[in-house]
């Protein structure tokens, strides 16, 4: 009953981004490729966005529209990240955090990867802010470039810290899906 209520509490105060705990796949490693898939779809994406942000203007209403999809949102992009890399809930000892389900404190692993999903989050909001006034000012675009290279080098960086093993069948995953 704590847990349930612990939940409840969690989604107001967090806006619905941590994943509910799902006793049935505790632990279960063989399920974090398949997590990792939406992230690596949002790389790919981020990478297409950074191909049209320097195409020039021509192209930037369809970089917007990209970074304008519902997994972009705020609150579905912190959610998506969170299912992967630092959900409270992991009963897996690696991934478990100090609270309700889990079992370890925060790894610095887990601590990087944090603050990498938010560093991907800021410049994301900063370059779609960007494209939004350019889209209406016709300005220098220096900035709109700085932000949609910080994006694509956080995402980098997050992604080099996702175990070889796990990489390789992510992306497996992600072939067969398309």
């Amino acid at each position: 009953m704590r847990i349930w209520e612990q939940a409840e509490a969690d989604d107001i105060k967090y806006n619905g981004e941590l994943t509910a705990g799902d006793a049935a796949n505790r632990g279960r490693v063989d399920e974090y490729p398949k997590l990792l898939v939406p992230i690596l779809k949002m790389s790919e994406e981020l990478k297409t966005v950074d191909t049209l942000v320097h195409g020039g203007p021509d192209d930037w209403e369809k970089a917007l529209k990209i970074i304008q999809q519902p997994q972009y949102e705020k609150t579905a992009f912190k959610r998506t990240f969170n299912k992967f890399a630092d959900n409270i809930y992991y009963g897996d000892p690696d991934r478990a955090n100090l609270y309700l389900g889990g079992g370890t404190t925060p790894r610095s692993e887990q601590s990087l990867a944090y603050l990498l999903r938010n560093d991907i989050l800021t410049n994301l909001e900063a370059l779609q802010a960007e494209l939004e006034y350019l889209l209406k000012e016709k300005d220098d675009p220096g900035d709109l470039y700085k932000y949609s290279a910080n994006t694509n080098l956080a995402m980098n960086d997050y992604l080099k810290n996702v175990s070889p093993d796990e990489m390789a069948k992510a992306k497996s995953l992600l072939a067969s899906d398309q």
